[in-house]
């Protein structure tokens, strides 16, 4: 009886295992934190976890979807993944070479081409991208953003739905002189070179963490799961109730020069928000999420004189997305082509 009793616990284990879909790296096995994840029904069911887990049921075993900004995007039926693990290939996003025309530039400038979506209770609602020029001083002085082309798409309202349902656009994610990779520097946390993993645990359930990608020659710093498995903050502004789920962002830069790498070197950056947001009192709580993609394509230096003078410019170019950016997954894709 002992023995038979033994066999239905492992048994249960086993299913509860073979549950659970983990997304890793197939160079190295790391885990893929801050995927989108989408099922079948063009529907996105959150983020994947800071072990790699999918947000997916136990009985789901239809079809997935999954985009992270450094793998691209990958599809496979839940039902038939092997051991529970999903291996993803790395998108090898490169940068060009930095120029310099000047003996003391006043400004690194880069250039992103960016792009951010929101989904209200699974469904895609908005979608933003946009090419900017960033104007990193050298020395003291803040940094300057200007707009090059945009571009902003919402899903079509429904007549019968319109006095329940709220769209708003994504914000998009922005450069700062600070970085996570300095803060990261600040804590020591980069003072071995040999340091991944995770580096410090916090008080409201989020994770700091190194990734060292020897094949790729990047490194990933990140934060995961903020508020995650921990009282929710809750906010109220001006009739706008919003209350935190979680919050992700990581930041990977290029290594291949075999030195600590600075702002410079940026290949790309995340942000991921998971909130529940009621914008006024005839609406209800739904959930939202914004995922906020950040991808490097020129790097140069630039004078003041130059600054101003870009920054004074009013011309918008027509919005082209760069063929090294990897492509939206299909469901996000579709989605966005019947957006206006």
């Amino acid at each position: 009886m002992k023995h038979i009793f033994t066999s239905i616990i492992l048994f249960l284990f086993t299913l509860c295992a073979n549950a659970q879909i983990r997304l890793v790296d197939a160079a190295d096995g790391s885990p893929v934190q801050a995927a989108s994840v989408f099922v079948e029904g063009g529907k996105c069911v959150g983020a994947s976890g800071n072990d790699g887990s999918l947000p997916l049921s136990r009985e789901y075993n239809g079809m997935v979807t999954v985009q992270h900004i450094n793998y691209g995007s990958r599809e496979f039926r839940a039902d038939t993944v092997s051991g529970g693990t999903v291996r993803l290939t790395p998108y090898i996003h490169e940068i060009p070479e930095v120029t310099a025309k000047y003996e003391r530039p006043d400004y690194l400038v880069i250039t992103a081409y960016e792009r951010s979506y929101m989904i209200i209770d699974s469904i895609p609602s908005s979608f933003s991208d946009a090419v900017y020029d960033y104007y990193i001083p050298l020395r003291r002085g803040r940094v300057r953003r200007k707009m090059r082309s945009t571009r902003n798409l919402h899903k079509v309202r429904s007549q019968e739905n319109s006095q329940s349902e709220f769209y708003s656009s994504p914000t998009m994610i922005k450069l700062k002189k600070k970085t996570l990779l300095d803060k990261f520097r600040d804590k020591g946390y980069l003072a071995d070179s040999t340091a991944s993993g995770t580096m410090e645990r916090g008080r409201r359930g989020g994770v700091k963490g190194v990734r060292r990608d020897s094949t790729a020659k990047t490194l990933t710093v990140y934060i995961d799961s903020v508020f995650a498995n921990r009282k929710r903050r809750t906010v109220n502004f001006f009739g706008i109730k919003i209350r935190f789920e979680n919050y992700k962002k990581g930041e990977t830069y290029d290594t291949s020069g075999n030195c600590l790498p600075t702002l410079r070197n940026l290949v790309n950056m995340y942000e991921y928000l998971d909130m529940y947001m009621r914008p006024g009192k005839k609406f209800e709580m739904k959930r939202c999420e914004t995922f906020e993609d950040l991808y490097v394509t020129g790097v140069s230096y630039a004078t003041k004189e130059e600054m101003k003078a870009a920054m004074k410019a009013n011309s918008l170019e027509p919005l082209t997305v760069p063929l090294s950016v990897p492509p939206l997954s299909a469901p996000l894709a579709e989605a966005v082509s019947r957006m206006k």
